[in-house]
């Protein structure tokens, strides 16, 4: 075993004075090489790209994924952070700081289409593209992609925010002009509901509208900055339609979105330090608004992404982390609608399989595919207690061989295989749900 470093072991005895967990430094560097053996064992460089023909993905696609072990109250014990890209082949693990669970190692720049897919130098990001200024000679670098849909929980907790400074209560009726037109009224939980477990467009421009109203959009990226996540940032959006969600303007880093789920999960002293020393505890939220949350998050539809459950059963389906769909989406055939999509396949056999509640947002767009949230075992399984965030530019154009002859190129719209197979992630993303799910099992067994 290598000596750990003065500067760690000082961070530690310092966290340990301060009230802080201390993170065993073997544990740390534990879980920092499973993190990393999982991305490198995922075929990420299979996967084919619709807007080339099918062919295979030209680049390492840019995966961001951070995990953060838990003991049974919800305290971390360990955190780990790995890049992939055409930097970072191979994968990259991040140096992280003991004290705040962040880093100051990468330089991460905002998302840029054009220099993904060439059109632009991959290498020469302007300083304006950074998130966080001052970093610019770190030792790594990373184009973060946008979020898509888990953005959502940021806005969540900005909502959440103002119920618990009482400006709001969950009761508080609130009427959505999009524009000049009226989209209705209905109380706050109304919108914050669809929001989250089904991922509703129209909520959540109702929430962002809200935002703006209040003043309060004008300082969430402030407050996120606050408590050391300042590479959480919503940028952009319309006080007008709540719209205008922009890749390059709203920004999530992996390792900042798992410290936000740790947040809301919530566990007992403090969870970590800023750099400027501030104490962050799950008091940040009121313990009724992270319940809230939580139950929202457990009733989330998609299990998809870091899990395939929504798709149990068909032979192009990896396993992912195993969890079961809800019971409010399925039909007594076992089959699940959320939204207005149709899965079509009978979960039973994977929600009777499960192990693990998820507590999780998943977001997806053509070009960019993430999942996030809180994993607990259920009762009676193998115990494990993480948080797990996963941010890619793996989105629907991005599939696997099994479905390649499900795809039209001639179709714009439509032409996509996840479109006629309702299978919208590659399964690379499932298969690292299930080997990090793995190693967190196994992990357990040397705390009990």
């Amino acid at each position: 075993m290598r000596p750990l470093p003065f500067c760690l072991a000082l961070l530690l005895s310092t966290a340990a004075l301060a009230g802080q967990p201390t993170l065993s430094p073997t544990r740390l560097r534990a879980l920092e090489t499973e993190l990393l053996n999982a991305v490198r064992q995922v075929p990420f460089d299979q996967v084919l790209d619709w807007r080339h023909k099918g062919e295979r993905i030209t680049h390492p696609p840019n995966v961001d994924v951070a995990v953060i072990e838990l003991d049974a109250e919800g305290r971390p014990v360990a955190v780990a952070n790995v890049l992939l890209s055409r930097d970072y082949p191979k994968g990259q693990a991040v140096p992280i700081d003991a004290q705040t669970l962040g880093t100051q190692a990468v330089r991460f720049t905002r998302w840029d289409l054009e220099r993904w897919d060439g059109q632009k130098g991959w290498a020469d990001a302007p300083a304006e593209d950074d998130l966080v200024p001052g970093r610019e000679q770190v030792p790594l670098r990373f184009m973060a992609p946008y979020p898509a849909s888990l953005f959502k929980i940021l806005i969540v907790y900005g909502v959440m925010k103002l119920v618990d400074r009482g400006e709001l209560t969950l009761d508080t009726p609130y009427r959505f002009m999009r524009d000049t037109v009226d989209k209705g009224e209905r109380p706050l939980r109304g919108w914050l509901e669809p929001m989250i477990v089904e991922s509703d467009n129209g909520a959540t421009e109702a929430l962002v509208k809200l935002l703006h109203e209040r003043g309060a959009m004008e300082r969430l990226n402030a407050e996120y900055a606050a408590l050391g996540l300042g590479t959480l940032q919503v940028n952009g959006t319309s006080p007008v339609t709540g719209r205008n969600w922009q890749p390059g303007s709203i920004h999530m880093t992996a390792l900042d979105t798992a410290r936000l789920f740790l947040l809301i999960n919530g566990g007992p002293g403090v969870l970590w330090r800023t750099r400027e020393g501030r104490a962050v505890t799950a008091a940040e939220l009121s313990e009724p608004s992270r319940n809230f949350l939580k139950k929202l998050l457990a009733d989330q539809g998609y299990a998809e992404g870091l899990s395939s459950t929504l798709v149990c059963g068909d032979a192009n389906v990896r396993p992912g982390i195993p969890t079961a769909v809800p019971s409010r989406w399925l039909a007594a055939d076992g089959t699940a609608t959320v939204g207005v999509t149709a899965f079509k396949r009978d979960t039973r056999p994977c929600n009777a399989a499960a192990e693990v509640e998820f507590l999780h947002k998943t977001g997806q767009t053509e070009n960019y595919g993430s999942d996030a949230g809180i994993v607990r075992a259920l009762p009676g399984k193998e115990p494990r207690h993480y948080v797990i965030a996963f941010l890619s530019n793996l989105g629907y154009r991005y599939y696997d061989e099994g479905v390649a002859g499900t795809a039209n190129f001639s179709d714009e719209e439509n032409g996509f295989p996840g479109t006629v197979t309702a299978i919208g992630f590659t399964q690379s993303i499932a298969e690292l749900g299930r080997r990090v799910d793995e190693a967190m099992k196994q992990r357990s067994h040397g705390r009990r």
